[in-house]
């Protein structure tokens, strides 16, 4: 009975840190400090190629960013978690408008990419 009972706890404890530690934001690769998650909906080889892009363009420069790579359609959604107030400043629109290009071309062979401006949860603030 003991040993039933040792099982049964342990089966828990496994499920119980498998759901805990998933956080819903896909699969996750690192590059240089920037965590790139990538959903079912898109490939491990498309996120390698733009988490490498990111570190030959300085995006991925050692400091802690986030961002998360799925696909709507055929449309490359490239999600960013940006800081607090920053998607009411419309001066850097143009940056992150020239960001997507910039990955469509380089990364996905010119395929179209949109920029989501994001919360630390990954809630859409503001697409580009």
């Amino acid at each position: 009975m003991k040993k039933v009972l040792s099982g049964i706890f342990l089966v828990i404890a496994v499920i119980t840190y498998f759901v805990f530690s998933s956080s819903g934001y896909g699969e996750k690769l690192e590059f240089n400090g920037t965590d790139v998650y990538y959903t079912d909906l898109v490939t491990e080889a498309d996120a390698q190629r733009l988490g490498e892009y990111l570190v030959d363009s300085e995006f991925a420069d050692g400091n802690g960013k986030s961002v998360q790579l799925t696909k709507r359609d055929s449309t490359y959604l490239f999600r960013m978690v940006v800081i607090d107030g920053v998607t009411e400043d419309s001066t850097k629109d143009i940056s992150f408008k020239a960001l997507a290009m910039l990955i469509s071309m380089q990364v996905f062979d010119g395929a179209p990419v949109e920029l989501e401006a994001c919360s630390n949860t990954f809630e859409t603030l503001r697409t580009y």
